[in-house]
């Protein structure tokens, strides 16, 4: 794992983030709406219906779209798949992600090297709107956020129609199975 800490990351992520200036060095369909400020690496691509609000950065190689929707601060790293239907909010997500269709990450940290089947929910919030403490170097920590996803480690494989609470860790190399809820 990081020794940095998924919601230290994301705070500082969200600080630097919301300094990018524009750069487009990818295509950026007619119908695409980019509200905020988007950085697009070389051979990037956005598709058809994709929305993007606030800070976002893609890296290069990436296909986003059609019909994504990116909002708050979020980086994607270099060749990812953030597919139809895909909605990620708040979030990093490292190096050759594929999060292909009908999907919701939230407030989440995503490793290198990892697929997310179809259908997924990395959920953000509890329902009793109190802190989010996650499983980090083997203690249960505050992480003083209200919303806060989960950590995915590197190779990790998310099987289809996956919910994953708030504020849960999936170690690196693992796998899920279809149709799962990950509670602890």
């Amino acid at each position: 794992m990081s020794q940095t800490p998924p919601w230290e990351r994301l705070n500082r992520a969200a600080g630097e983030l919301s300094q990018l200036q524009p750069a487009c060095n990818g295509s950026v369909h007619p119908t695409a709406v980019v509200e905020g400020v988007l950085e697009l690496g070389e051979g990037s691509c956005i598709k058809a219906g994709t929305v993007i609000e606030g800070f976002v950065r893609i890296g290069k190689r990436c296909t986003i779209g059609p019909n994504a929707y990116l909002r708050g601060t979020c980086s994607v790293g270099d060749d990812c798949i953030i597919g139809h239907a895909v909605e990620v909010k708040s979030s990093l997500i490292g190096n050759r992600v594929a999060i292909s269709h009908l999907s919701y990450i939230g407030d989440s940290v995503l490793e290198d090297d990892i697929n997310v089947g179809g259908g997924c929910i990395f959920s953000n919030f509890r329902h009793d709107a109190g802190e989010i403490r996650m499983l980090w170097e083997g203690e249960l920590t505050p992480t003083g956020r209200n919303k806060l996803g989960a950590y995915v480690g590197s190779g990790a494989r998310i099987g289809c129609n996956t919910t994953i609470l708030p504020g849960r860790t999936i170690p690196p190399g693992a796998c899920t199975y279809p149709g799962k809820v990950i509670e602890s």
